[in-house]
């Protein structure tokens, strides 16, 4: 996340001038490439900076903000989506204006990098002069902002760990039934990673209910059952994961109409009994 900003913030025409990393040889490229001065510590950095971003684990922010010991007058962010601003109550009481700043985005290691954050959305907290700086940042990298609630900061980040961290998790384990065929897992993570692409741009041209499809919103009791038959087999480990996905599924498929609710509870009691 720290790199795919920090290009963001450079192509969009604005100056990095500090980078620190708890591992300078991988920061180093990323220095070079924006001529930006490679630190040795984060308090460092802040010295050297106007405005500062901790793109660090969340257990780190913390810890990290403390070592900031020249940030009067400066802008202190973090880039946590669970996390409110007391996590920087430190620099605050050291005279920085502080915020938060996190997109809604899957950011990987070898991935599109700041590209990917084109479109998306962006959640903004922080004093005014923070908020105002974060939100032009947000729009310089062409996300679109919003505020969340600070009292929902947990139940935001928990819709967004759902989709961009635990269902990389499903997306590996789908993946990995194919090696069970004698597949390449290659060819099943191109395969998946195509379908889950369609699959979002169902969910952002269709809405809900209608993107979510399937067997259970079919009510294909007996293919349901063939799954889980062969899971309790192959994968033991997916069934309680399948059957409470299949419940998932089921409200959404009354609420278009494709089940009534008898025939949904049928389903449900059907999948829970085996």
């Amino acid at each position: 996340m720290g790199t795919a900003l920090a290009q963001g913030a450079h192509a969009a025409g604005r100056r990095v001038v500090a980078v620190a990393s708890r591992h300078p040889a991988h920061a180093q490229p990323l220095a070079e490439s924006l001529d930006a001065v490679l630190c040795d510590s984060a308090s460092e950095a802040a010295r050297i900076a106007d405005a500062v971003v901790l793109c660090v684990p969340d257990d780190a922010i913390e810890e990290v903000a403390s070592s900031l010991d020249s940030v009067s007058g400066k802008m202190v962010a973090h880039t946590a989506g669970a996390r409110d601003l007391s996590i920087l109550d430190v620099a605050a009481e050291r005279g920085a204006e502080t915020g938060s700043l996190h997109p809604v985005m899957v950011v990987a290691r070898g991935g599109r990098g700041h590209h990917a954050l084109v479109g998306a959305t962006a959640a903004v907290d922080g004093t005014t002069d923070a908020a105002e700086w974060l939100t032009a940042l947000a729009t310089d990298l062409g996300m679109e902002p919003v505020r969340i609630p600070a009292e929902h900061r947990a139940l935001y980040h928990l819709s967004a760990a759902l989709v961009g961290g635990l269902m990389t998790g499903l997306l590996a384990s789908a993946v990995d039934l194919w090696v069970d065929l004698g597949l390449d897992r290659n060819d099943g993570a191109q395969a998946m990673g195509r379908m889950v692409q369609e699959a979002g741009r169902n969910l952002e041209r269709l809405g809900i209910p209608n993107a979510v499809m399937g067997p259970a919103v079919r009510g294909d009791t007996g293919t349901l059952q063939e799954h889980l038959k062969v899971l309790t087999t192959e994968a033991p480990q997916l069934v309680p994961l399948y059957q409470n996905l299949v419940s998932l599924c089921l409200p959404y498929a009354v609420e278009r109409g494709a089940l009534t609710s008898d025939d949904a509870d049928a389903l449900r009691c059907s999948i829970e009994e085996m």
